[in-house]
């Protein structure tokens, strides 16, 4: 009896504990996020039922549940977590945000895909890992980040755009830019300029970049997409790949207000690394010079440009100056400009540049609404004294959450900026030297390097010392004072998206933006400036006979060339527009069958509309001096008419697209992985015929994640392993190409009888079509140990075909030239980028990344070769068999025995010129050196974390190129110009061409009456002895953080704090020697063209 009652007392004990266990009982808890701020609005829900709570403002919560019970925490923008309840009273929950789990998702700007289920080639990069704080552009940043991308730093002005090439070239006369893509909408350039522009110099540079009015404080990440597959959903456009840029928006939770400053310094270059001859050595060549009638009294008083030795000539010829001892040089007056050795980058560069860059930001949200309000200020004082520029950007995104089943958002955007730089007109290529000419040029950098430093800025009294160019009195810190251009740039945009949601597996998703930008480039030549009064420099008959720009009267030519500006200069007035409209709405289904079937597939369509105008206007005798009243010679408009000068244009362009794409998707057990895209678009741009305005692109691919193999138990050190495989067709539209009826209005040039026509530019071509792009990639990506070490393998092979060009017809209709589907191109490569975590524990930590990328590609046929003069110049020519612009070079002979340079011709003799103008013999002619663009690229990253410090250091890297020397050697010099340090190992007697390759200066009777002479002074300058290897390795960033400790900041009342050192650029740690000091990145063009300067940053990071 007793042992019966001991089992019921028991069996009544248990059935009592576990009727308790299934009680609810009152819970408690607390949200917040990693830095341990309270998250208000976050959703706590008993899971598999619809009861539950949300956090307060202080991200606490309340409610019953059962110690069986299981919680789930979401919260828009943050990582949904599990929680059982068990024991527990008292529940205190970290959220992490989803950039944190950025590499686990795809961001295609259409979907966000699960990195598991995406079978295509792309790398994620978040902004917070590659952000260089003293960077205002944020393309410049992804240089030696991600493998496979190529960042060309052509120019670092503000404004223009570095040459960012994703797997090589899918296009030979195309940008070969990728696509950017900002919050789901294309992001359109302000101007169409081509790639071979980038390093012109040219103004419309300037103004070509949009991502240059983006604030980098609101970019949350990027995301790379490389192969067929990751950008075959962008379609016809998606050939040199796509950068998805994903901006910030707001977080649920109380007011986050975040302030960052950064305050930089640019460095001044030095001439410690560039090979020129200094004051004392320049004036031994002038007196050569002198010896040989070069420089005498004869010619420096109609001279175009001289410098200290012509000045001393035309003081003594008008009567200012004595002659030397014996009737020789004033060796007195010389010396002062032999020792001034002046120093160009100290006169024209500031020594320290100061760069200041402010962003502040607010963030709040709830259950119900999101908000991310955002402004930010840029002061650039300059690298040089004659340019600066301030940029401000504004930026409010609001995203409501109206219900479970529908949410909307809004944006708006803009961005102005107000820019100076010196003033500066287009360069122009001579046909027949092959060398660029840029009238006027006052580039700081390019007047450094190429003016003699025997020449002063000041005299000995401190004022401005003067000398001649353009036949014109010339003081290069005058002329920057009266010659310059400000640049306005406004750009605004409105952005709405919605997402609806009417049954569980469905959503319905729409983007529609509306963007206006204007440009502004006015251009001011003041009546005092060399360039206006070099048109009216006539104080001698030598000089108006040599001036060109004095008006010679056809109907009177007896009479002496005449001033057509006789007083005021100039006002080149460039305005540009550009009106988009974007628009896509998509339907995307997902279900999963059995939990073992993933099926997903994505529909919908897209328009764009762009309008582009731009007008120029020059306005002609404008005198500054007077409140700008204009006094206009008649002559001056006949003048401009007799040598084609246009003085007002008005362009307008009208694009018009149109897409419709599917895709679809299939994924077993998440092993196995099938998609496909489909895509139909057609642009106004191109023929009538169906076959050419319109173009069908497609993908298939497929993944295998192999990890997830039973097979696989037996190898637990690898977490990760999947390789890929993508075929498909993409395409491409130069900006300059258009199949339409090209008409420009006109007047003849007559003297009397002035009456408007029509100029047909450009015939109807109706077959004109799209470039397309074939694409095979096959791919790997591993996890290994813990994720510990991660890599990406991928080789890919690209056939472009029916790539757009210059095309010589029959004539037939009037135009022998014209635009067509002229080449293709073939190109193959690979890539790898591994991640490894070195070493971690409590407090010390070491990660590196290694990216790589190699791309070769060839023209497998080409219609219309290039000439002679195209393919030696420094940015190269597409020739068939080779690379997209190949660097080719004139066959060197050697010097004669007269120190003049000889070369080998297409028959093996030695010859003194060749025909720059031919296109049939060109490869038999020339000597092939080697691509002008990298082949290959990459970046080493280092991270070291030790408690609150962080140390990062990046060096970037690229190889298997050539570099044209700049022109440095010619048949005479002027004593205005700087010299080569190898002048001082040129021939000067017969025997010498056996020591040396440098050649004879020489006397002034063969400069002047032999022109194959002359000639074979260029051809040296295009010869493969002015060829230098590419390959370099730069030490990219260097950068020093610190985050203030936890106590510290709650003490002085905030939430987060860190502060930085950085340093950009700071050194080529291997380039080739005989560069002499040339940056390999930068082709010294003048115009508006800087190179990327030494920067040192400090910031500060606020966090309330």
């Amino acid at each position: 009896m007793l042992n019966y009652n001991l089992a019921s007392l028991f069996v009544l004990l248990f059935i009592l504990n576990t009727t308790y266990s299934q009680v609810n009982r009152a819970l408690e808890g607390n949200v917040t996020d990693k830095k341990g701020e309270p998250l208000v609005g976050v959703s706590v829900l008993i899971e598999g039922t619809t009861s539950g709570t949300v956090t307060d403002i202080d991200g606490n919560f309340s409610l019953e549940a059962s110690p069986a019970d299981v919680l789930v925490f979401s919260m828009i923008s943050m990582q949904t977590k599990k929680v059982p309840v068990g024991n527990q009273t008292t529940i205190q929950v970290t959220l992490e945000e989803e950039a944190e789990i950025l590499n686990e998702v795809v961001v295609t700007g259409f979907q966000e895909l699960e990195r598991k289920l995406f079978t295509g080639a792309s790398e994620s990069v978040k902004m917070s890992e590659i952000q260089a704080s003293g960077m205002a552009d944020v393309s410049r940043m992804l240089e030696g980040q991600v493998a496979g991308v190529n960042v060309d730093n052509v120019s670092g002005t503000f404004g223009t755009t570095p040459k960012i090439r994703i797997r090589g070239n899918a296009s030979i006369n195309g940008n070969n830019q990728p696509l950017f893509v900002v919050d789901g909408v294309i992001l359109e350039d302000l101007a169409n300029v081509d790639t071979d522009d980038f390093i012109s110099g040219n103004a419309n540079t300037l103004t070509s970049s949009s991502i240059a009015n983006l604030n980098p404080n609101d970019i949350e990440s990027f995301e790379i997409l490389k192969d067929a597959s990751a950008t075959a959903i962008y379609g016809a456009r998606a050939a040199n790949g796509v950068i998805v840029i994903t901006t910030k928006r707001g977080k649920s939770g109380a007011l986050r207000v975040n302030y960052s400053a950064n305050f930089s310094a640019k460095l001044r270059p030095t001439y410690n690394q560039f090979d020129l001859l200094n004051s004392a050595e320049e004036m031994s060549v002038y007196r050569e010079l002198v010896d040989k009638g070069i420089i005498d009294i004869s010619t420096s008083v109609r001279s175009q440009t001289y410098g200290a030795m012509g000045k001393m000539f035309t003081l003594i010829a008008n009567k200012e100056l004595d002659w030397g001892e014996g009737g020789g040089l004033n060796e007195e007056f010389l010396n002062q400009y032999e020792n001034a050795n002046t120093d160009w980058f100290d006169v024209l560069f500031r020594d320290v540049g100061l760069q200041q860059q402010h962003s502040l930001n607010f963030t709040s949200g709830s259950d119900k609404s999101n908000n991310y309000y955002s402004i930010s200020y840029l002061y650039d004082k300059g690298q040089t004294i004659a340019d600066q520029v301030q940029r401000i950007t504004g930026t409010a995104r609001n995203t409501y959450f109206i219900s479970d089943k529908f949410s909307f958002g809004l944006k708006v955007t803009a961005s102005y900026r107000d820019q100076d730089v010196p003033g500066t007109r287009n360069r122009d290529l001579d046909p027949i030297t092959g060398q660029f000419n840029r009238d006027f040029d006052i580039n700081p950098f390019s007047y450094s390097l190429n003016t003699a430093r025997s020449i002063r800025p000041f005299d000995e009294n401190g004022d401005l010392e003067y000398f001649r160019r353009n036949y014109a009195p010339f003081n290069i810190l005058d002329e920057l004072e009266l010659n310059s251009i400000n640049i306005e740039v406004v750009d605004i945009s409105a952005q709405t998206d919605f997402e609806v949601n009417p049954l569980k597996n469905l959503s319905i998703k729409g983007v529609f933006q509306a963007r206006y930008a204007t440009t502004q480039r006015d251009h001011m030549v003041h009546e005092n400036s060399n360039q206006a009064e070099a048109y009216r420099a006539n104080q001698t008959q030598f000089i108006q006979d040599a001036n060109n720009l004095l008006f010679r009267d056809p109907d009177n030519p007896g009479l002496n060339p005449q001033v057509v500006l006789p007083q005021g200069g100039f006002n080149y007035l460039d305005i540009s527009d550009l009106l988009n409209f974007f628009n896509r709405i998509s339907v995307e289904w997902s279900h999963t069958f059995n939990s073992d079937h993933e099926v997903n597939a994505l529909a919908g369509q897209e328009i764009r509309y762009t309008n582009r105008s731009a007008t120029s206007a020059t306005g002609i005798g404008v005198i500054y001096n007077s409140g700008g009243i204009v006094v206009t010679d008649p002559n001056i408009i006949e003048f401009f008419n007799l040598q084609n000068i246009e003085y007002y244009s008005i362009t307008e362009e009208r694009d018009r697209f149109f897409g419709l794409f599917f895709n679809g998707g299939y994924a077993y057990k998440s092993r196995y992985i099938g998609n496909f895209t489909v895509r139909y678009d057609g642009s106004n741009q191109l023929g009538n015929s169906d076959q050419a305005r319109y173009l069908t692109t497609w993908n298939v691919s497929g993944a295998w994640n192999v990890h997830n193999e039973s097979f696989m138990e037996s190898l637990p050190f690898i977490d990760n392993l999947k390789l890929r495989a993508t075929y498909g067709v993409s395409g491409n539209l130069p900006p300059s190409a258009s199949a339409l009826l090209n008409l420009q209005a006109d007047v003849t040039v007559r003297p009397t009888d002035v009456e408007p026509f029509l100029e047909i530019e450009d015939l109807t071509n109706t077959e004109l079509t799209w470039e397309k792009l074939n694409e095979l990639n096959i791919g790997m990506d591993i996890d290994l140990f813990q994720s510990r070490v991660s890599a990406s393998l991928n080789y890919y092979r690209r056939d472009a075909t029916d790539l757009i060009g210059i095309v010589q017809t029959s004539g037939v209709g009037g135009q022998g030239l014209k635009v067509g589907n002229f080449a293709d191109m073939e190109a193959t490569g690979y890539e790898a980028s591994i991640n490894t975590l070195n070493y971690s524990n409590k407090d010390f930590s070491w990660r590196t990344n290694f990216n790589f990328g190699y791309t070769r590609d060839e023209i497998t046929r080409l219609d219309f070769g290039p000439r002679i003069v195209d393919a030696i110049g420094q940015g190269g020519a597409a020739v068939l068999g080779g690379p997209r612009r190949g660097l080719y070079s004139t066959q060197f002979a050697g010097l004669n025995n007269q120190g003049i340079p000889t070369f080998i011709d297409g028959n093996g003799e030695r010859v003194f010129q060749y025909d720059l103008q031919d296109r049939q013999n060109l490869t038999e002619t020339l000597v092939y050196e080697g691509p002008v663009e990298p082949r290959g690229a990459g970046g080493l990253t280092n991270t070291f974390t030790y408690k609150g410090f962080s140390l990062s250091v990046l060096l970037s890297y690229k190889f298997d190129y050539k570099i044209r020397l700049n022109d440095a050697f010619f048949s005479t010099y002027t004593d205005f110009d700087a010299l080569a340090g190898d002048l001082v190992n040129r021939w000067v007697v017969p025997g010498d061409e056996q020591l040396t390759d440098i050649p004879v200066i020489l006397d002034n009777g063969v400069a002047l009456t032999n022109g194959d002479v002359v000639l074979a002074y260029q051809l040296y300058n295009k010869s493969n002895v002015r060829v230098a290897d590419g390959d370099y390795v730069r030490l990219k960033t260097v950068r020093l953080s610190y985050q203030l400790p936890a106590n510290v900041l709650k003490r002085i009342g905030l939430n987060n704090g860190s502060v930085s050192l950085e340093g950009q650029n700071l050194a080529l740690l291997y380039s080739d020697d005989f560069l002499n000091g040339q940056d390999p990145e930068f082709f010294s063009t003048g115009g508006v063209a800087l190179p990327q300067p030494r920067l040192i940053t400090f910031s500060l990071n606020l966090g309330l």
